[in-house]
């Protein structure tokens, strides 16, 4: 504010009568920086503007970017995913990477080539009362299976990673986490066999892909395969276990989740060193709920689970 209050004094100084050549090159110099100083501070006072701008919005601005469409796609649905424990309380997840209170809020966008994307935000605490929020997107085939995602959040033993990125090929998984630094740079191909997902990190899109790849037929079981991608130490950035499984159609069954009924088809999925798992999808493969199979009644259930849910289309 000193400076544009200065400004009209300073032009009268420099505009004052001489006849030299060198005073009206000079004039005309100071002239020139002056007047480029006033565009300066004009961008930098509108920008800083709208950065406090942005910083009062908070949470609601991050979230009005899941309503604006790009060119071409329109809007399908919206909805929300949540990990129900046990009485509500403990934690999901491998040692050292629990994480509590998970929520993965998203919308689905019908883009023109016939695919779709995801653009959500996970949030959850890792490790307890320390709140993450990451954004993540998703690219799905026109059968709801996952081609790619991306994961804008940091690798706990690269900083200088991100965004990390999965492409979901045919016969492999090939991750990169992005690096400025060529050194930090993490490139995994990883060979699979059969279809396959995400065991861990939590990934709904892509356990609901799984039960798309294979047809649902009652006498036989898939083979498949889930993959569990660890951040262990320094020394091993990153550690990829592939693990079989089998997943089995159990058929049709009326559901309630997010407030809705639902026809669903339902699986189960037994996946080497864990307890087996029942899994709930919509008839166009959006994922309703997975839950761990318990064979005592009454006991509280454990799982991922679709708890809010709005459509604008037939999806």
């Amino acid at each position: 504010m000193r400076l544009r209050a200065a400004l009209p004094q300073f032009l009268l100084e420099i505009t004052g009568d001489s006849s030299s050549r060198e005073w009206i090159v000079w004039r005309r110099r100071a002239l020139a920086l002056f007047v480029l100083a006033e565009l300066c501070f004009s961008v930098l006072f509108v920008s800083g503007s709208g950065a406090h701008a942005t910083n009062a919005a908070g949470i609601a601005e991050e979230a009005g970017k899941f309503t604006k469409s790009a060119p071409g796609r329109t809007k399908i649905a919206e909805g929300e995913y949540a990990v129900v424990e046990r009485a509500n309380f403990g934690a999901t997840g491998p040692f050292g990477e629990e994480v509590y209170n998970f929520h993965e809020i998203w919308t689905i966008w019908h883009t023109a080539s016939g695919e779709y994307e995801v653009e959500g935000n996970r949030q959850f605490e890792s490790p307890k009362a320390s709140p993450h929020d990451d954004r993540f997107l998703v690219r799905l085939s026109r059968d709801l299976t996952v081609i790619g995602m991306t994961e804008f959040a940091k690798l706990r033993w690269r900083e200088d990673s991100g965004p990390l990125s999965c492409e979901f090929l045919p016969n492999d998984l090939h991750c990169s986490s992005n690096a400025r630094d060529p050194k930090q740079e993490l490139d995994l191909h990883t060979p699979m066999q059969h279809p396959f997902g995400l065991l861990w990190p939590i990934s709904a899109f892509s356990l609901s892909g799984i039960t798309r790849e294979e047809e649902r037929n009652f006498d036989r079981a898939a083979e498949v395969q889930l993959a569990s991608i660890e951040q262990s130490n320094e020394e091993n950035p990153v550690d990829v276990t592939i693990l079989d499984g089998r997943l089995r159609y159990l058929g049709e069954e009326s559901v309630e989740f997010a407030g809705q009924n639902w026809r669903a088809y339902k699986f189960s999925l037994k996946v080497a060193l864990h307890p087996k798992f029942l899994i709930w999808t919509s008839s166009k493969g959006l994922l309703l709920s997975l839950a761990v199979e318990n064979a005592r009644k009454n006991w509280p259930g454990e799982g991922l689970r679709l708890v809010r849910f709005q459509k604008w289309a037939d999806f």
